[in-house]
């Protein structure tokens, strides 16, 4: 339960014109005695209150005080995408650069300025339409995933409130596709072996109702879910298929499984599109029209931007760090050569309990003076290595909303923005301490975060020998994703209740995977949990077993050492 002093973001005072009324927040305390920083201190001043209910809210933490440290708290890269989006809608025009630049609310409070609601920049206000350039990753999925395009979603199955209306629910779904242009897009081949991809009209059917029997019922919701899967279609523009699961009987609420093409959506953009369904939900059940606020810059100026960026010449200087990167490392050892499609993918989980989780989010970053990623790509790095013999190249996957420009506003924009890199993850033996500060330097080399390395290989233009280099370099063949943390529900009282097991197949199966192994991290519920998902016929689960539990024991041993 937050406190008192926190007053929650939508309960926050308003000023007639929809700001936020500063004179209305608690006032800084003349007789604040000098501040101890070794004590929680509360904020003393309306933007380090605001900061502080911004930080508490997606932090999920009862306090903040203002010279705790954000990554600390158990913050991270996409955390902060959500403390950048509530900011801006509180009037502080807050970047990534000033989060990690300054990582208290003291320190953050000294520098950041209060935007005015019209400059904002860019083309917030505006509904896009017209085509849209593709994107690098866009651009990277067209290349690989050449079987069955259409069927390559993103999903989520969450139970709802025992209330929830199915009518108004597709209602707040249409609004959510009206308001976030890259779910209007539609693509066909563009005649010279490519896509092209432009915005569409909304598409009718976003939500369809089925009842589940309350006996017997097992197979029922991942039918349904396969059939929205199977729904999505690049050329008619059906990019969102959700289907309300209703049950028989009582005591049993109401679910939604909702797919999204990948094309157009990521992790960041998951937890846009559920707060903003909650929202537009809530507002239309009270009779009032869906009002999600101005929108940020469109996928379309995104895209246009990168592009122009990259044939400028702006990222040339990162080539030869980027053929560097790409070149080639100790393999991954194979039980049998073999490729992989996603219907034989198979996989070893891993979950850590929450004081273990606890220690790696807040006691290992300030141990060791890092963050969440370091910790995690450190333990990874010394059980490949010593499985591989050597150093391992990792596909690393980042959020990629980059503040390249500064007329663009991602903080709040749904899309795919993903970037995939190559990390060659060289990790010292000996203490936790020296091989995490390994791991940092490496990580630190990597230039924009990792943008640049999709942004040359796949916007240069085609017969460039830049792009041609990196065309060559064979990926690798593991990847590694960090999702962050997920709360269950938003809160008690609202839409969503809690996050469900996943339901159908969100790829066909005959797609060729990129990766051998793929592993993904993720934080719910106060738990880490690994997903280790890789192709029986080219690793024994044997063999990834003792890598996922190798894995475990590793972030365990950094999880004490961080308490000592």
């Amino acid at each position: 339960m937050i406190p008192a002093l926190y007053i929650p973001l939508d309960r926050l005072p308003l000023t007639p014109s929809g700001k936020v009324d500063r004179r209305a927040l608690p006032q800084p305390d003349t007789q604040t005695e000098p501040t101890n920083t070794t004590e929680h201190t509360p904020p003393r001043t309306p933007t380090e209150h605001l900061l502080a209910t911004t930080w508490a809210t997606v932090l999920g933490t009862e306090e903040v005080g203002i010279h705790d440290n954000f990554f600390d708290l158990g913050g991270d890269s996409i955390l902060s995408i959500q403390v950048i989006s509530h900011a801006r809608r509180a009037g502080l025009q807050l970047t990534s650069k000033l989060m990690f630049t300054h990582q208290t609310i003291a320190e953050l409070a000294s520098v950041v300025r209060h935007a005015e609601p019209e400059t904002t920049g860019g083309d917030v206000a505006e509904a896009a339409a017209g085509s849209v350039e593709l994107t690098p990753v866009q651009r990277w999925f067209f290349d690989g995933h050449t079987t069955d395009p259409d069927r390559y979603a993103m999903s989520v199955h969450v139970a709802l409130a025992p209330d929830t209306d199915p009518a108004v629910l597709a209602r707040a779904l249409e609004a959510i596709v009206d308001h976030h242009d890259a779910l209007r897009m539609r693509y066909a081949p563009d005649g010279e072996g490519g896509w092209a991809q432009e915005y569409g009209e909304r598409p009718d059917g976003l939500l369809t109702v089925r009842d589940i029997p309350a006996d017997g019922a097992e197979a029922a919701p991942h039918d349904a879910a396969d059939e929205a899967q199977r729904a999505l279609d690049l050329r008619g523009g059906a990019l969102v298929k959700g289907v309300f699961l209703r049950t028989a009987g009582a005591g049993t609420p109401p679910r939604l499984f909702l797919a999204v093409h990948h094309l157009v959506m990521d992790g960041v953009s998951w937890r846009i599109l559920l707060e903003d369904l909650a929202t537009a939900y809530a507002q239309l059940a009270e009779g009032r029209p869906a009002d999600l606020g101005a929108r940020t810059s469109s996928y379309q100026h995104w895209a246009r931007r990168l592009t122009d960026h990259v044939r400028s010449g702006a990222l040339d200087h990162e080539t030869g760090y980027w053929r560097k990167a790409s070149a080639g490392a100790v393999d991954l050892p194979c039980d049998e050569p073999a490729s992989s499609t996603y219907g034989e993918v198979a996989a070893e989980s891993v979950v850590l309990d929450r004081e273990t989780t606890e220690a790696l989010l807040h006691r290992a970053p300030a141990a060791f003076r890092t963050q969440i990623n370091d910790v995690l790509l450190g333990a990874l790095g010394r059980v490949l290595n010593t499985w591989a013999g050597g150093p391992v190249t990792v596909a690393l996957e980042g959020h990629g909303r980059e503040e390249l420009f500064d007329d663009v506003d991602l903080s709040r924009t749904v899309g795919w923005f993903t970037t995939i890199y190559p990390v060659t993850l060289v990790v010292p033996d000996g203490p936790w301490g020296t091989a995490l500060k390994a791991v940092r330097k490496t990580l630190r080399k990597v230039p924009g975060r990792g943008i640049g390395y999709g942004a040359l290989r796949y916007l240069r233009e085609p017969d460039h020998p830049d792009r041609v280099a990196l065309a060559a370099a064979p990926p690798p063949r593991i990847s590694f994703n960090y999702l962050g943390q997920w709360d269950s529900a938003d809160g008690g009282g609202g839409l969503v209740r809690d996050r469900l097991d996943a339901l159908g197949a969100d790829q066909a199966p005959g797609e060729s995977r990129p990766h051998l192994i793929d592993v993904v991290a993720a934080v719910s519920d106060g738990e880490l949990r690994i997903e280790w998902m890789h192709a029986p016929s080219a690793h024994a689960p044997s063999t990834v077993r003792r890598l996922a539990d190798d894995f475990a024991t590793a972030l365990r041993q950094i999880a004490a050492a961080a308490g000592n």
